[in-house]
């Protein structure tokens, strides 16, 4: 035997015929490929998935064509591994961008074990990130090894379009949970793997001999017509399903992962707010920003859950998406009509904290100094807060560039709207909280008035104190704290108290608050113009919040009100809050009425009778059976499609223009029948030589009587043609009686029949 002979793929001989298969399969792999793409948004992941590709589908080509062992295929695919992995999947360790090294094969070697978590616990894209090519490389690798070689070397060739499935799930299972290319994907994959299964029906019929060929290729085209049909149907329904059916909720592994960096163990950033104004560090140099833009301040960390005693970020069990941090890869895509991309250099000097200072929404960040890599691999963020942090803290000498998405500056609060965010839920506010939001700002007004007005408030009536020396004033955030600061006059505070009393007013008027904790430049803050350097200390630290307008924009609004003397305190006195007295008419005197009247039949006239209740559910009650029955006719429609063709053939072959073509149509229709319950009919046999394959006595009378029909000299007899359908259908049903509903559900699906022996042949003629 030759070693093409050896070869024998299960699709078809020969090499034209391995072309083929190669290339479905190819495409197979391809289309199971693209759910990976949201993930990594790179062009080192097309080098990585190609290489993968092609060097698994080469290898299983070699196999096949040389009839290797199993273990040498696998023993091939770890070479390949190894080989190629470094300068794909980890381009950043190969030398020259193509030798592997020893510090790359080790992160190629641990990367096959590791990466899988690492990469669903950081933030996408991910581009070429450390090792974290890895995943879709390997298993790319196997797959495409896997799948080539079921195709030329298995009986069973079908079984070809496991591993490329495989694929598509771990791309769907290992994304994001945005739907981005998801009904592109399954489309693609659907396409291609009808494909294969055409073209192993095809090299399946190729291999059984016939002595026509212009008939077999008319029969291979008339297959191919059917497929193209079946697939435009099938494109047709998933894309009206899509658009008319509700998208259920995605979850994926990511989603369902808890990140490991755990805000909930890290001190509130509030909660030591006073500890930076003591005497002897309130001078202290704390961090040095280049490129800061004018009036916005360095933000520390974005506080927005609140349980009566401590402002914290992410609430108490961190299950909240403001909870949740992520590693960043190399950069977050953030959307272009935020703002303006903004850079800013950051040296650290005195500042010690694990959350890391930034301004926006984050789009790039590159760590320097000594520990640049170490501060890398630990930096986590979150962008629904746009609060950042490192596990190993930060400390003088490290340094990192930060590119971000700014907004445009403040605009006059008086005249936002409240947007739609959803925040953790907060306490109620103490009476002296709701008394002075009544008093500075009546509800009768809009919503940006009174905001404006409360912030006004704060900055006439308040007075700042860091509880300094024998300065009175209480440090702390909780309500007690909070009611104190309302209720004393003077009213004496710092940003503390200040921003926390303002984010729970401002959630009262229906504004989405929050705390956010930084620096702002204060009247003795460094500031070189020159180099566009602005050097913060300690004492700098202050507190304010942000409010979500209706565009979803966060406005940062400072009710911190301006340094100056504080008067000496107010005398005891109850304070008596003035509350706008409702003049309310008096009541309208009733008119007396008869007990005895007869009531007027509401039945009619009353619409609080239900019956525009009951409209209103029975027509919610019709659009969700109308959607459930479109959605059904959707997934349905290829399978009432072939349906419905046999139907129509069968019609058309009963009601045929003269006798002999009714009776040969009758043989073609049992003749089929058989062949969709998986008998092999082959169509250069005769008929009793295809009633033989079949088996039994009903079938032969029944073809020699349709043989006898059609060949005697005379012609057929007047009612021929009716007892040769009236035998028909008792041989049809037959065949079905003894078998499983499953099994005539998919005899009636079958296309065996619509692009075989049907179409190719009127009746086994010698």
């Amino acid at each position: 035997m030759t070693a093409r002979e050896g070869m024998a793929p299960a699709a078809g001989r020969g090499w034209w015929s391995t072309a083929i298969s190669v290339a479905l399969v190819l495409a197979m792999l391809a289309a199971a490929m693209i759910p990976w793409w949201p993930t990594y948004e790179s062009p080192a992941f097309f080098t990585a998935a190609g290489a993968a590709i092609v060097a698994g589908a080469a290898i299983g080509v070699a196999g096949a064509r040389f009839r290797a062992p199993a273990w040498v295929v696998v023993l091939a695919v770890v070479a390949a591994y190894l080989v190629l992995g470094v300068a794909v999947a980890v381009p950043d360790r190969a030398l020259f961008g193509l030798l592997p090294t020893p510090a790359g094969l080790a992160e190629l070697v641990s990367g096959a074990a590791l990466s899988w978590k690492q990469l669903v616990t950081i933030a996408v894209p991910v581009g070429s990130y450390q090792a974290l090519l890895v995943p879709p490389f390997l298993l790319g690798l196997v797959a495409s090894t896997s799948a080539v070689t079921i195709a030329l070397r298995s009986r069973r060739p079908a079984f070809a379009v496991l591993p490329p499935a495989v694929l598509l799930l771990a791309g769907i299972a290992l994304g994001v949970v945005h739907s981005t290319f998801a009904l592109e994907a399954g489309l693609a994959f659907f396409v291609t793997a009808v494909a294969w299964f055409a073209r192993i029906r095809i090299a399946q019929r190729r291999r059984i001999p016939s002595g026509r060929p212009v008939e077999a290729t008319l029969a291979d085209a008339r297959r191919v017509v059917g497929t193209s049909a079946l697939i435009a149907v099938a494109l047709v329904g998933a894309t009206a399903a899509a658009v008319v059916l509700p998208v259920p909720a995605r979850t994926v592994v990511r989603s369902e992962l808890q990140p490991p960096f755990e805000p909930q163990q890290h001190d509130s950033p509030l909660a030591g707010f006073r500890t930076a104004f003591g005497d002897e560090v309130a001078e202290e140099a704390m961090l040095e920003v280049r490129g800061l833009p004018p009036r916005a301040g360095l933000r520390v960390a974005v506080l927005d859950s609140y349980d009566g005693i401590v402002y914290s970020v992410g609430g108490d069990d961190g299950n909240g998406l403001s909870g949740r941090f992520s590693r960043v890869p190399y950069r977050l895509d953030q959307p272009e009509d935020y703002g303006e991309s903004q850079r800013i250099d950051v040296s650290i000097l005195g500042y010690d904290d694990v959350w890391v200072p930034g301004i926006g929404r984050l789009e790039r960040i590159d760590f320097g100094g000594p520990r640049a890599d170490e501060l890398a691999e630990g930096f986590f963020y979150n962008d629904v807060t746009g609060t950042a942090a490192v596990q190993q803290g930060l400390r003088d000498g490290d340094r990192y560039t930060a590119t971000s998405m700014v907004p445009a500056p403040p605009r006059d609060v008086s005249v936002l709207r409240p947007g739609t965010s959803v925040l953790p839920p907060m306490p109620e506010l103490p009476d002296e909280l709701e008394d002075l939001l009544d008093e500075w700002a009546p509800p009768a007004n809009a919503e940006g008035q009174r905001l404006a007005a409360v912030i006004e408030g704060f900055h006439r009536e308040g007075y700042v104190s860091h509880g300094l020396d024998r300065e009175r004033s209480r440090s702390g955030h909780a309500l007690d704290r909070i009611a104190e600061l309302a209720s004393e006059r003077p009213m004496v505070g710092d940003g503390e108290q200040y921003a926390v009393a303002a984010a729970l007013m401002a959630r009262r008027i229906g504004f989405p608050a929050r705390v956010v904790v930084g620096y702002l430049r204060q009247p003795g803050t460094e500031y070189d113009v020159e180099s566009d350097v602005v050097r913060f200390r300690s004492q700098d630290r202050q507190a304010w919040i942000e409010v979500q307008d209706s565009h979803g924009e966060w406005v940062a609004v400072d009710p911190n009100p301006p340094v100056r003397p504080i008067p000496p305190p107010e005398p005891d006195q109850p304070q008596s809050v003035s509350r706008p007295q409702s003049a309310l008419p008096p009541p309208a005197e009733l008119t007396p009425v008869d007990d005895d009247a007869t009531k007027p039949d509401a039945s009619a006239d009353d619409p609080s009778d239900g019956g525009a209740g009951w409209l209103a559910g029975l027509l919610a009650v019709l659009e969700v059976s109308g959607v459930v029955v479109l959605g059904l006719a959707a997934i349905l429609s290829p399978f009432l499609a072939v349906m419905v063709a046999k139907l129509r053939r069968r019609r058309l072959r009963r009601r045929a223009g003269t006798t002999v073509e009714r009776i040969e149509g009758g043989w073609r229709e049992f003749a089929d029948t058989a062949s969709d319950y998986g008998y092999t009919i082959v169509p250069n046999a005769t008929r009793a030589e295809q009633a033989a394959m079949v088996g039994g006595l009903g079938p032969l009378v029944l073809a020699s009587v349709v043989d006898r029909a059609v060949f005697a000299p005379g012609g057929p007899d007047d009612g021929d043609d009716r007892r040769v359908w009236e035998t028909v259908d008792e041989l049809q049903r037959r065949l079905g009686e003894t078998r499983r509903p499953i099994d005539r559900l998919r005899a009636a699906i079958s296309l065996r029949s619509l692009g075989g022996y049907a179409v190719t042949r009127r009746g086994a003629r010698s």
